[in-house]
């Protein structure tokens, strides 16, 4: 195991940065290693968040952990260590004619995070979340090793799944993957230029297409533009072509050229775009994880970073609590360079913790101007709470402790399950906690 002094482990949003622990975890650990302070698991870093930072106490890196233990060609359940990728998942079982019936928006994240965050794609009203197809989890706690499941444990599984990594140290997770034909989807792309219109056709889509993620341009207060496009299981061939490396951004891009008018003409282009797309097969890695194909851009926000706000509304407030909060984020003086909208479905969350319930949610990704971008962000989540809304803590910065029991009124229950060895700065953050 080696010790890393003093590193500084950036968030996706490349905000916060705190100075930190690390320990590298290998294989056939039984006990926590020692350490001063609170320990937390981290995996690839793609939180957008501080939800997997501990700033002045212990990561532990479970990258190592990057084995596919075993792997059903008949069944589809796959077993594998904390630290496996999505994406390799996703390699490793489609030649079989498997694949994960749940995938985040990246396939660089860990097994393990998309456990601890129960993480959702764009078919949640028709696959649920990650939770729902989890068959066992091994994890290390401050009292040794631990199995659970549904039917071993429960208790324990529950709070692990959507868990924030604050139960124990994931070892192994074993997952049932979903039969699919091809490697391919059948996509289309609608355009669109008003909410209700757009709301209406998203509706729609229940028991048509599986995927569906609609993207709005917020950066024109006078002209609604938005795209909504739809994914479903198609024809084509199982193998595609091994891919080649991927295009990174080198360097932060220069605070004079994350503007509005840089924004607005990237949003105009890609309506644009989008409005001409043809009807066509698109392969799962190329419509799965649309922002992989550029390593690295975050970068492209600059070195101050910038904040995602991650919202769900229940279903019966969509239609007059939507416009409200996308006045409100038109008012303010805020730019939003990306934002789009999803459903989620009525399926009971696997997770004390877990974030989806039935309505509509929105990823808004905001340049970081600091305070005035921090104020809206509370604005917003004044108006959520009074909606019976919540944001998703995997990708929260700004969360304080009053609005974060309304949000989430099961941190109580789910806090007797929370290993004294572990903390975050963000569960200190939003449970007022100092340790």
């Amino acid at each position: 195991m080696r010790t890393d002094h003093g590193a500084a482990p950036l968030a996706w949003n490349r905000v916060h940065r705190y100075r930190q622990r690390v320990l590298d975890i290998e294989r056939g650990l039984d006990s926590l290693p020692d350490s001063a302070g609170s320990v937390l698991p981290r995996g690839f870093g793609h939180s957008y968040g501080d939800s997997c930072l501990n700033a002045g106490n212990t990561l532990l890196d479970t990258r190592g952990l990057n084995r596919v233990l075993s792997f059903d060609p008949h069944t589809g359940v796959l077993h594998c260590e904390a630290g496996v990728t999505i994406g390799e998942v996703q390699r490793h079982a489609t030649p079989h004619g498997w694949r994960l019936a749940v995938s985040p928006s990246t396939g660089l994240a860990s097994v393990a995070g998309c456990v601890a965050h129960d993480a959702h794609g764009r078919n949640h009203p028709r696959a649920g979340s990650f939770g729902h197809h989890l068959l066992e989890i091994e994890l290390l706690r401050g009292d040794g090793p631990h199995r659970c499941g549904p039917d071993t444990d429960a208790p324990l599984f529950r709070a692990t799944i959507g868990g924030l990594g604050l139960t124990g140290l994931i070892t192994t997770v074993t997952l049932q993957l979903r039969r699919v034909q091809s490697s391919f989807l059948q996509v289309e792309t609608h355009p669109h230029t008003d909410l209700p219109g757009l709301l209406d056709h998203l509706d729609t889509t229940a028991g048509r297409a599986e995927h569906a993620t609609a993207w709005l341009d917020m950066t024109d207060r006078q002209k609604f533009r938005g795209l909504l496009e739809l994914g479903d299981e198609g024809p084509g061939e199982r193998s595609l072509p091994p891919q080649g490396p991927r295009p990174r951004v080198p360097f932060d891009l220069p605070r004079w050229c994350v503007n509005r008018p840089a924004a607005q003409a990237f949003n105009r282009t890609w309506f644009r775009l989008g409005a001409r797309k043809q009807p066509g097969p698109v392969d799962y890695r190329t419509y799965l994880y649309q922002m992989d194909s550029l390593g690295d851009w975050n970068r492209l926000l600059g070195r101050r970073g910038f904040y995602q706000y991650h919202f769900l509304l229940p279903a019966a407030a969509v239609r007059t609590g939507l416009p409200r909060l996308l006045d409100a984020v038109r008012r303010s003086d805020n730019l939003v360079v990306l934002a789009i909208l999803k459903r989620y479905g009525p399926a009971t969350a696997p997770g004390m913790m877990s974030f989806p319930f039935h309505g509509l949610g929105g990823a808004f990704d905001f340049v970081n101007r600091g305070g005035r971008t921090l104020r809206l962000f509370h604005e917003l989540d004044a108006l959520l709470a009074e909606l019976g809304g919540r944001v998703y803590l995997a990708k929260d910065s700004a969360l304080d402790p009053d609005t974060f029991r309304l949000m989430y009124p099961q941190w109580t229950a789910f806090s007797e399950f929370v290993d004294p060895r572990f903390s975050s700065s963000l569960w200190r953050r939003v449970t007022g906690e100092h340790r």
